[in-house]
């Protein structure tokens, strides 16, 4: 894997290259934040593209904790630590080391934002730098990246709804 430099939170607003995504999901923002933090099940909403997760700190929640991302049953992936951690508001990382070396800087911020007590706002966003030889194909990951980005959002928040109702409750 190709290491790549490791980003602040204010990297989100000043990344040269940014996928943005907002999605309204029918579920309290702390029913959508515990998918969120279900590192193992993420490649239940992540998409096709995502066919693995591991942690690989303990703990494997919170601002220094880390994970690996795998791509496509091990062709691609990421390595991540987070950066972000306010349950149920904030999630983000930075990754550590990507595979193929495409970028040079990239983290993820979601944020999410409570409308009522049934229902939130999930911001995405995603801040990149591209490796110099990725540059001209900047424009095709960051479209890419961004029609997947709402279709993996919105399954997360189908699972956290399906989790409230067989749980038959709503955590606020």
């Amino acid at each position: 894997m190709a290491k790549t430099e490791p980003v602040t939170l204010e990297f989100a607003e000043s990344a040269p290259y940014q996928v943005n995504c907002t999605v309204e999901v029918a579920t309290s923002a702390a029913n959508l934040f515990e998918v969120l933090k279900d590192n193992r099940g993420g490649e239940k909403w992540l998409g096709w593209i995502v066919t693995k997760v591991v942690p690989t700190s303990d703990p494997e929640h919170g601002v220094g904790a880390t994970r690996k991302v795998v791509w496509l049953y091990g062709l691609g992936g990421l390595t991540e630590t987070f950066i972000g951690w306010e349950e149920p508001t904030l999630w983000s990382f930075t990754a550590n080391t990507v595979r193929p070396g495409v970028f040079s800087k990239f983290m993820e911020r979601v944020t999410v934002e409570p409308v009522s007590a049934t229902s939130c706002r999930v911001h995405y966003r995603a801040g990149i730098d591209f490796s110099s030889w990725a540059r001209p194909f900047s424009g095709f990951i960051t479209g890419y990246l961004g029609k997947a980005i709402r279709p993996a959002l919105e399954d997360m928040g189908a699972i956290a709804v399906a989790n409230t109702a067989a749980a038959g409750h709503i955590t606020s």
